[in-house]
């Protein structure tokens, strides 16, 4: 996803905000591949550590694709949707 989101915008100035999600997505990613063994083994945790944060992402680098919201709007929900996945992971981790 972060792929066609820097070819698309290659003629475009870098968003910080798309390189600090990049970021903080490959970090998810690498956390969750070293977490997965202590989560619970349910078809549903797998969908919601892998769907929530992928929409969430898309929805921070792509937020035109949501014409019903402003594009602020559509990035904050996508940050918000990383912030609580990520703090899900931490609380089955720690609980």
């Amino acid at each position: 996803m972060a792929v066609l989101y820097f070819y698309w915008n290659r003629h475009e100035p870098l968003d910080r905000y798309a390189i600090f999600a990049t970021i903080f997505m490959m970090v998810f990613l690498i956390s969750l591949l070293f977490l997965e063994p202590s989560l619970p083994s349910h078809q549903r945790i797998g969908t919601l550590f892998i769907v929530l944060p992928l929409v969430s992402y898309g929805a921070i680098l792509f937020p035109e694709m949501n014409p019903n919201m402003p594009v602020q709007g559509t990035k904050g929900f996508g940050w918000l949707g990383l912030v609580v996945t990520v703090i899900i992971l931490v609380g089955f981790k720690v609980f």
